[in-house]
């Protein structure tokens, strides 16, 4: 995928200084507008991060074309602001960190958080009466989550196990993607006031600072590989990296291919006997337990009957759905993602901006077809629109609020979530005729 997706500003102006700051003003006034909506109104909640998203992409224009030098900073100021003032807030739209703190916990207890759910009377000492009834599915399920994950919780929560903490470890994870994400920048030639478009945006800044999702870790791992890790050209350390954070959130894995190489086996082999490793303290105790929730959170979104993914949906609604539907789509989704990996790695081109375009387009094809129902899942390909100059992951992150409804003047669901995937589709259709045109120049080149 190519970088020229994005307009890119090259004339700097005098008058873009006063017109961002007013336009770093309407992204504060927004992120309240958000709060508010979320309070009161779904329409208001709509509105307003869809304009943030919308001033993000604004405000990077505009430290393009600015000739002051404070343009960045006060960009990241103000981005740095915000994550600090929704820090200390109660999360409002997913209660995932009360689960990461009850892990950490019952890991830091000795105890293995893929045996016990929250309600085992073994675990009654550990209980906080302010988080403890918070805890999701606390009476019939063990934890889902991975154990790099479990091992990130348990080291938090020794040091504190407040809200605030776990959602502060997060922020500061994500504050190693957005150093990562700068020395990308640098190192694909591109202007690192592209930065803003991620810092304003209101998906990383309400699902990560807001609501603390372990996802931060997800974009450490993956981009902090590509830049530190040694990438292409050091795949063992860099698949290391995305291997940790695949067992932190399996999204990470998605990074994979772009390092592989064709009949080179010791990569795969090397990724497997982490994973293994990281798995046996847990599985010493809980055997093939170890997958967790996994199965059965699968069989409650329905992604074993198709009900949790969207053209199935659509078919159900419809009255056309059959009982053999769902496996078909997922093995021809399957057989997708593999054909796509094996493509995009087809011309063997180490260079970083392939094995990121190859990465983009493979994230942006998985959310796709998963048409997931959860708006902290779309943050792994976020990074994308500001590298690569992409709109699918734009459309995705922004247009993700829609799956969120609180109050009876939000639409229907399926009418929404038809709606963000229809865009998602056509802006990821869009990206790849970008890239297949610049692959067409380069070669006629």
């Amino acid at each position: 995928m190519t970088a020229a997706a994005l307009p890119r500003p090259v004339a700097r102006s005098r008058q873009a200084s006063p017109v961002l700051a007013a336009v770093l003003a309407l992204v504060a006034l927004c992120t309240w507008g958000t709060a508010e909506g979320r309070a009161h109104s779904d329409l208001l909640f709509y509105g307003c991060a869809f304009a943030q998203g919308g001033l993000a992409l604004a405000a990077a224009a505009l430290a393009l074309r600015s000739r002051a030098r404070m343009a960045l900073p006060g960009v990241v100021a103000v981005a740095v602001a915000l994550r600090l003032a929704l820090l200390p807030t109660v999360p409002t739209l997913s209660g995932d960190v009360y689960r990461y703190i009850w892990d950490g916990r019952v890991v830091a207890a000795g105890f293995d958080p893929y045996t016990h759910v929250p309600a085992d009377p073994a675990l009654l000492a550990l209980r906080d009466p302010a988080q403890y009834g918070l805890i999701d599915k606390r009476d019939y399920a063990v934890t889902i989550y991975p154990p790099v994950a479990e091992a990130l919780f348990a080291l938090v929560t020794r040091v504190s196990s407040s809200v605030l903490a776990m959602k502060g470890a997060m922020v500061l994870l994500e504050g190693v993607a957005v150093l990562a994400m700068a020395r990308l920048l640098a190192r694909l030639g591109r202007p690192r006031e592209w930065l803003a478009l991620y810092l304003l945006h209101p998906a990383p800044l309400w699902e990560i600072a807001g609501n603390g999702h372990a996802d931060a870790a997800v974009l450490a791992a993956v981009f902090g590989a590509f830049a530190w890790g040694g990438g292409t050209a050091r795949p063992t350390a860099a698949a290391a990296a995305m291997t940790l954070g695949a067992l932190v959130k399996p999204t990470a894995a998605l990074g994979l291919p772009a390092l592989w190489r064709p009949w080179r086996v010791l990569l795969p082999l090397a990724v497997l006997g982490l994973a293994a490793l990281c798995y046996l303290p847990f599985a010493l105790s809980a055997g093939t337990g170890v997958v967790g929730f996994l199965p059965n959170y699968a069989r409650e979104q329905g992604l074993d009957t198709g009900g949790g993914v969207l053209p199935l949906a659509l078919l159900a609604a419809a009255g056309l759905a059959r009982p053999w539907m769902a496996g078909a789509y997922a093995s021809l989704a399957a057989a997708a993602l593999l054909g796509l990996a094996l493509w995009t790695r087809r011309r063997g081109d180490p260079s970083l901006r392939a094995a990121l375009g190859g990465t983009a387009l493979l994230a942006v094809a998985f959310l796709c077809l998963l048409t997931p129902t959860f708006p902290w899942y779309f943050l792994v390909a976020a990074p994308f629109t500001a590298l690569l100059g992409l709109w699918s992951p734009f459309v995705l992150t922004t247009g993700g609020f829609l799956l969120y409804s609180f109050h009876g003047d939000a639409p229907g669901f399926l009418a929404r979530w038809s709606l963000l995937m229809g865009l998602a589709l056509l802006a990821a259709a869009r990206d790849v005729w970008t890239r297949r045109r610049g692959e067409m120049r380069h070669d006629a080149g």
